[in-house]
C-alpha cells in the first residue's frame, strides 16, 4: 500500500463526481471518451475506471516514489507474454504515442501510468466457493506456473529484494519481527532453486484478482509479481482460507485439497514443498507488516478526513495482528 500522505494528496483532488483533474491529465495520453474517468480505489496504486467507444477500461498509476518505471515495464512484458500464450488476462493498452507505460509530470510530481482492458465476468468471496470452483482456481494457478517455467526477464523483484526491503522498513524496536526476519532469511537461503520449483509468480493470486466468466478464468493485477518458489504463490493465494495465520494452515483442509487437485491437473508439486506453506505465509505477513510501517509513517496530520482516520485505525489493527503472530512464533 502507498503512503497515506500520497493517497490523501490525490484523493483531495476528487470532485463530487469522483473525477480528478490529475487523473484526466494522465489519461490524456490515451484515447478515451472525455469526462468518463471516475475514481475507483487507492491501495498499492490509484485506479480509475473510464470508457473508450463505450467499452470499459482501467487507468492505473503510481507516484514515482512508489514504483520504479522499469519494474512496471517488466510487468507489462510478462502480461503480454502470458497473453501470447493464450491466457485470459487484463491486457495493457498502448498510449497514443505507442507506449504501454507513460510517465506524466503533474503538480503532485511524476506518475507512472498504465491502461488495462476490462474483463467480463464475476468475482467470488471465499465463502461462496464450491469444491469445483476451488479446483478450477488451483488449475488456473498451475497453468500460470507452467507458463512461468523457463521465463526469464530482468526488472521484477525477487525474494531477496523483499527481504532487503523488510530490513530497511522495519524499525529496530520491532524485536519479534526482526527475529522473524532473521529466521526466515536462514530458512530461505537453504532452499534449492530449479526451473521446476521457482519462477516469476503472480504473488497475489487471491480472489480479488480472479474474474470468472463461465468456464473461463481471467487474471488481473500483476503489479506484485516477483521471482519466488511456486509453492509460495499457493500460500499467498490461499491466505484467506487460513485466516492469514501460519498456525492455522491445515494441509488436510478439504478446500485446500480441492485447490491442490486442480493445480496437479497441470503440474505436480511435492509434499515437501507443500510443507513450506506456513513458512511462506509468515514471510508474506512480514512483508506486509514492513510495508504497513512505511504506509502509516509518521506524517499523521491534525486535519485528516474521517475516512483516512478510519483507514489508519484499520491498518494499525492489522499491524498488531501480525505483531502478535511474530511474538507467538518466537516464544
Amino acid at each position: 500500500m502507498m503512503k497515506l500522505s500520497t493517497m490523501k494528496a490525490l484523493t483531495d483532488t476528487l470532485n463530487d463526481k469522483w473525477e480528478s483533474a490529475i487523473a484526466d491529465q494522465i489519461l490524456s495520453c490515451w484515447e478515451h471518451d472525455k469526462r468518463t474517468a471516475k475514481y475507483l480505489r487507492a491501495s498499492a496504486n490509484f485506479q480509475f475506471i473510464f470508457q473508450k467507444a463505450g467499452e470499459r477500461y482501467f487507468l492505473r498509476f503510481n507516484h514515482s516514489t512508489e514504483r520504479a518505471v522499469d519494474r512496471i515495464r517488466a510487468e507489462v512484458d510478462y502480461i503480454n507474454h502470458l497473453s501470447s500464450e493464450g491466457f485470459t488476462i487484463a491486457k495493457p493498452v498502448p498510449s497514443i504515442a505507442g507506449h504501454f507505460v507513460e510517465s506524466v509530470p503533474t503538480s503532485q510530481g511524476v506518475f507512472h501510468a498504465v491502461v488495462f482492458e476490462g474483463l467480463a465476468g464475476m468475482q467470488f468471496e471465499i465463502e461462496e466457493l464450491t469444491p469445483e470452483i476451488f479446483t478450477r482456481w488451483g488449475k488456473a494457478l498451475g497453468e500460470l506456473h507452467k507458463a512461468a517455467q523457463g521465463y526469464q526477464a530482468v526488472g521484477r523483484p525477487t525474494w531477496k529484494d523483499h527481504l532487503t526491503m523488510v530490513s530497511e522498513y522495519l524499525p529496530v524496536t520491532e524485536q519479534a519481527a526482526q527475529a522473524t526476519l532473521s529466521e526466515l532469511q536462514e530458512q530461505l537461503t537453504r532452499l534449492s532453486i530449479s526451473e521446476g520449483n521457482y519462477g516469476l509468480v503472480h504473488f497475489d493470486f487471491e480472489l480479488d484478482n480472479i474474474v470468472w466468466n463461465g468456464d473461463e478464468v481471467g487474471i488481473v493485477d500483476f503489479d506484485d509479481s516477483a521471482y519466488y518458489w511456486f509453492v509460495a504463490d499457493i500460500a499467498f493465494a490461499l491466505r484467506d482460507l487460513f485466516e492469514d495465520s501460519a498456525e492455522k494452515v491445515d494441509l488436510r483442509n478439504e478446500s485446500f485439497q480441492s485447490f491442490l487437485a486442480g493445480y496437479r491437473l497441470v503440474r505436480d508439486i511435492t509434499q515437501e514443498d507443500l510443507e513450506l506453506i506456513p513458512m511462506f505465509l509468515r514471510l508474506h505477513n512480514l512483508i506486509t507488516f514492513a510495508k504497513l510501517h512505511r504506509t502509516l509513517g509518521t506524517d499523521e496530520a491534525q486535519d485528516e478526513p474521517v475516512w483516512l482516520e478510519e483507514l489508519r485505525k484499520k491498518l494499525s489493527l492489522k499491524m498488531q495482528f501480525y505483531r502478535d503472530g511474530f511474538s507467538h512464533n518466537i516464544r
